[in-house]
C-alpha cells in the first residue's frame, strides 16, 4: 500500500505525533512555572485575597448578596452573641426563602475588612446551600451593621502547584517519546 493514502497516512500521523511531542516540551516549562509560582504562593496563587465587606446595611434590612463562584460569607458589627442572632436569605421576590445557619463553620471567625471599615465578626455563609437567593437580612444579638463579602472559606484557599509540576513531568516524559518514536530512521 501506498504512504499517500489520505489524511490517516502513516507519515501523517507520525508528523502529528512528532508535532505533539515538540509542542509537549514546549509546554513543560509553563506548567512547571506555574507549580512553582503555586508552591511558593506567588501572584494569583498567593492563597485567598483580604476579606472585602462588599456591601453592608443596618441590622433587619436586606443585604444584597455578591453570589461569587466561592458563595458569599455574611459578617456582622460590633462583637456579637451570635446564638441570639438569626439571619434570613431570600430570592428578590421574597417567593423564596431560607434560614442560614449562624456561626462561623471553618477557619475565619473574624476579620477585618480590607476597607477599612473595622473587624467584622463571621455570622454565616451561602457557599454550600443557596442558589436563587440574592438577599440576607440578619438581626438579633447586639447586631448593628450586616455586610456580604466573597466567602474566603478557611482562610487559605489551596494552591495547585504539586499537580502542575507532575503534570510539566508528564509533559517531558510524553514529548521526548514521541520525539524518540517518530524519529527519522537511518535505512
Amino acid at each position: 500500500m501506498s504512504d499517500r493514502m489520505g489524511i490517516y497516512s502513516g507519515s501523517n500521523i507520525k508528523r502529528t505525533a512528532r508535532f505533539f511531542g515538540t509542542a509537549a516540551l514546549f509546554a513543560a516549562p509553563l506548567f512547571a512555572l506555574l507549580g512553582i509560582a503555586g508552591i511558593l504562593g506567588l501572584g494569583s496563587f498567593g492563597g485567598t485575597a483580604p476579606v472585602e465587606i462588599l456591601r453592608s446595611a443596618p441590622a433587619g434590612s436586606p443585604v444584597e448578596l455578591a453570589n461569587s463562584v466561592h458563595g458569599d460569607a455574611v459578617w456582622g458589627q460590633p462583637a456579637v452573641d451570635l446564638s441570639a442572632v438569626a439571619c434570613e436569605a431570600s430570592s428578590s421576590d421574597g417567593a423564596r426563602t431560607e434560614d442560614l445557619t449562624v456561626g462561623a463553620t471553618d477557619g475565619l471567625t473574624e476579620a477585618d475588612d480590607a476597607q477599612g471599615t473595622g473587624t467584622w465578626i463571621r455570622l454565616a455563609t451561602t457557599t454550600t446551600t443557596l442558589d436563587g437567593v440574592s438577599l440576607v437580612t440578619c438581626s438579633g444579638g447586639g447586631l448593628e451593621l450586616v455586610g456580604v463579602s466573597v466567602d474566603p472559606g478557611d482562610g487559605k484557599r489551596g494552591t495547585p502547584g504539586a499537580p502542575f509540576l507532575v503534570f510539566a513531568a508528564f509533559l517531558v516524559v510524553l514529548g521526548l517519546v514521541l520525539r524518540r518514536v517518530t524519529s527519522p530512521q537511518e535505512r
